[in-house]
């Protein structure tokens, strides 16, 4: 575990401590972490404008190191995102009590997108479990 990580379980945990509207903020916070990542990557030239979506996904989960077991599957309308072994989760690794979920990897990954000038349609919907799926409409 790196402090990176740490630093975002935490501030999940706070955010997790809402109540029922918790997950959310967490999209809105996780936007807003991946509008400053994908800036960065940017910047580094570790992504381009022209990325396609499988490779802002690897840009964003090597920079951050959510998952190593994580992928992603898109088609025509929607780009899933399956992660069994975050690293980032206010509930499973961080062992916070929250009611519900808290989860900002759909949000940073909106962030990233819209950096490079790509804006999926909708939030993200998580499906939280041993393995969560995201699921974003482009």
């Amino acid at each position: 575990m790196k402090i990176k990580q740490r630093i975002l379980i935490g501030a999940l945990g706070a955010v997790g401590k809402m109540g029922l509207q918790s997950q959310l903020v967490a999209n809105k916070v996780g936007f807003l972490i991946g509008e400053q990542v994908g800036s960065e990557l940017l910047e580094k030239g570790i992504l381009a404008k022209e990325a396609s979506y499988p490779e802002i996904w690897q840009g964003l989960n090597e920079a951050i190191e959510i998952d190593t077991t994580a992928f992603m599957e898109e088609d025509k309308e929607k780009i899933i995102i399956t992660i069994g072994d975050c690293h980032i989760c206010p509930k499973k690794v961080g062992k916070y009590s929250i009611p519900a979920t808290a989860c900002p990897v759909g949000g940073m990954f909106r962030g990233v997108c819209s950096v490079l000038g790509k804006t999926p349609k909708s939030e993200s919907e998580l499906t939280p479990g041993k393995i969560c799926k995201i699921v974003i409409t482009k």
